[in-house]
């Protein structure tokens, strides 16, 4: 948990979203992707060699195709933030759409490697995996959409 308030300290003092969003991805992709191997590993405490030797490879597939659900995302925000002045409801509506597909790309993406996990870790090691995981998404989330402007709404602004 300590680690976790690190990390959210430095996402929270990182340069504005829309400022740079190249550095933003970057972040994204390298640091607390680093961090978040060994955020889990001290999360999960007493992995087994067993379990690790399971689980481990489960993971980095896990990530790699996380990766592209993150690329999705990112493409959609910069989309938003290259429309934002010039924002019409069709474009609007595109967005949403857009946001709500990758939703259901990602629960799929959890549908297909809970199985997986679970030949890895018991169900309680199972269920504290995705609680830490849930954490860091939570925590790259809230970057994300504490730095993005919000949608004007009204004509001429």
């Amino acid at each position: 948990m300590k680690k976790l308030l690190i990390v959210l300290a430095m996402l929270l003092s990182m340069p504005a979203f829309a400022d740079d969003l190249e550095e933003y991805v970057k972040l994204l992709k390298t640091d607390l992707k680093a961090q978040a191997r060994d955020i889990i590993s001290k999360g999960m405490m007493t992995f087994t060699d067993e379990e690790a030797k399971r689980f481990w490879p489960i993971y980095e597939s896990y990530m790699t195709d996380r990766e592209k659900f993150l690329e999705a995302r990112v493409a959609v925000i910069k989309a938003y933030v290259d429309d934002y002045n010039t924002m019409t409801d069709e474009k609007a509506q595109g967005l949403l759409d857009r946001r709500f597909e990758q939703l259901k790309l990602r629960n799929k993406l959890d549908e297909k490697y809970r199985p997986q996990f679970a030949t890895a870790l018991s169900p309680r090691r199972l269920v504290r995996f995705y609680q830490i995981q849930h954490e860091l998404e939570v925590l790259m989330e809230l970057r994300a959409i504490s730095q993005i402007p919000k949608m004007k709404w009204w004509q001429g602004e």
